[in-house]
């Protein structure tokens, strides 16, 4: 089954607001866990979607010097999730391509993607994770969360691969079923 996320149905986000942190909440709290966040990191949310993660990942930083980028290419959910998080100051919105949006080199500490991969053409995930390692601060951190099971799913080896290719390695790993939360780093 093929779902339009970039201009999604409203029944479709409504039941995606609904899903999204019932099934994500062991990954989520396994996540946040594991960025050990001091609240002044910038932090891409990227294919924020609704705004689920964004809304628990704000809630870690503090408004003076933390920030949270939210970069979706569905104009719906982006503003699902500015409505989510409208009481937040220290949270941008970016609509579009990260390809094509020309964020500034080395401006973020995290970049995070939960179930957004999957959804992306392996050709196009290359061009991806040039500018995942571009915006990328020296010493930054890249955790994903994604759904593995083929044929909907990617492979953990198509993940660990591609990220290999473009220098960036696997520092941790946790699995549950048929889904990965993984962290990668720059090799420098």
């Amino acid at each position: 089954m093929s779902f339009n996320f970039t201009n999604p149905s409203k029944i479709f986000a409504r039941l995606y607001a609904i899903f999204c942190p019932f099934y994500g909440r062991r990954f989520y709290r396994k996540l946040i866990n594991a960025l050990d966040l001091s609240g002044d990191e910038h932090i891409l949310d990227f294919g924020s979607g609704v705004g689920t993660l964004g809304k628990k990942l704000i809630k870690l930083l503090r408004t003076e010097e933390g920030q949270l980028t939210c970069l979706d290419t569905s104009p719906a959910f982006l503003n699902r999730a500015r409505r989510k998080l409208r009481n937040y100051g220290n949270v941008n919105f970016l609509l579009g391509n990260i390809q094509n949006l020309n964020i500034e080199s080395n401006r973020f500490d995290i970049i995070i993607s939960s179930w957004v991969l999957h959804h992306i053409r392996l050709k196009e995930l290359d061009d991806i994770l040039l500018e995942f390692n571009k915006c990328l601060k020296p010493k930054g951190r890249i955790f994903i969360i994604e759904y593995t099971k083929e044929p909907h799913g990617i492979s953990e080896e198509k993940i660990l691969l591609l990220f290999r290719n473009n220098g960036l390695k696997i520092v941790d790993k946790f699995s549950n079923k048929n889904t990965l939360l993984l962290e990668f780093k720059k090799v420098n």
